[in-house]
Protein backbone atom coordinates (compact mmCIF):
# COMPACT_ATOMS: atom_id res chain seq x y z
CA UNK A 1 0.00 0.00 0.00
CA UNK A 2 1.23 3.59 -0.66
CA UNK A 3 1.76 6.10 1.66
CA UNK A 4 -1.60 8.23 2.33
CA UNK A 5 0.14 11.24 3.26
CA UNK A 6 2.89 11.57 0.42
CA UNK A 7 2.25 8.71 -1.91
CA UNK A 8 5.95 8.51 -3.14
CA UNK A 9 6.59 4.78 -1.41
CA UNK A 10 5.57 1.56 -0.37
CA UNK A 11 4.78 1.39 3.32
CA UNK A 12 6.67 -0.89 5.56
CA UNK A 13 4.75 -3.28 8.21
CA UNK A 14 6.64 -3.33 11.46
CA UNK A 15 7.15 -3.02 14.93
CA UNK A 16 9.36 -0.18 16.49
CA UNK A 17 9.81 1.99 19.57
CA UNK A 18 8.54 4.94 18.85
CA UNK A 19 9.49 8.89 20.45
CA UNK A 20 7.50 10.83 21.88
CA UNK A 21 7.73 14.57 22.71
CA UNK A 22 5.29 16.49 25.12
CA UNK A 23 6.12 19.98 26.25
CA UNK A 24 9.78 19.49 25.94
CA UNK A 25 9.58 15.81 27.69
CA UNK A 26 10.01 13.04 26.13
CA UNK A 27 9.24 9.28 26.33
CA UNK A 28 9.55 6.18 24.01
CA UNK A 29 6.00 4.18 23.04
CA UNK A 30 7.80 0.65 23.35
CA UNK A 31 6.56 -2.22 20.01
CA UNK A 32 4.08 0.23 18.21
CA UNK A 33 3.17 -2.03 15.14
CA UNK A 34 2.08 -0.34 12.25
CA UNK A 35 2.95 0.58 8.24
CA UNK A 36 5.57 2.83 8.20
CA UNK A 37 6.81 5.46 5.47
CA UNK A 38 10.16 4.92 4.36
CA UNK A 39 9.58 8.55 2.53
CA UNK A 40 8.07 10.99 4.98
CA UNK A 41 7.85 8.84 8.43
CA UNK A 42 3.74 8.75 8.05
CA UNK A 43 2.99 5.84 10.77
CA UNK A 44 -0.40 4.13 9.84
CA UNK A 45 -1.66 2.36 12.55
CA UNK A 46 -4.74 -0.31 13.03
CA UNK A 47 -7.86 0.58 16.03
CA UNK A 48 -6.32 -1.79 18.37
CA UNK A 49 -2.65 -0.41 18.28
CA UNK A 50 -4.04 3.26 17.68
CA UNK A 51 -6.20 2.82 20.60
CA UNK A 52 -2.89 1.34 23.00
CA UNK A 53 -0.76 4.55 21.31
CA UNK A 54 -3.22 6.67 22.68
CA UNK A 55 -3.67 5.74 25.44
CA UNK A 56 -0.23 5.34 26.18
CA UNK A 57 0.12 8.91 25.12
CA UNK A 58 -2.46 10.22 27.20
CA UNK A 59 -0.79 8.60 30.53
CA UNK A 60 2.46 10.31 29.82
CA UNK A 61 0.62 13.64 28.91
CA UNK A 62 -1.23 13.28 32.15
CA UNK A 63 2.48 12.62 34.14
CA UNK A 64 3.94 15.86 32.76
CA UNK A 65 1.04 17.80 33.00
CA UNK A 66 1.10 16.61 36.66
CA UNK A 67 5.04 17.11 37.46
CA UNK A 68 4.51 20.68 35.73
CA UNK A 69 2.07 21.53 37.96
CA UNK A 70 3.61 20.19 41.15
CA UNK A 71 6.95 22.28 40.33
CA UNK A 72 5.01 25.28 40.94
CA UNK A 73 3.62 24.87 44.16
Amino acid sequence: MKCPVCGTAELIHDTRDMPYIYKGETTTIPSVTGDFCPACGEVVLNREYGDRYSDLIGQFQRQVDFNSCNNFG
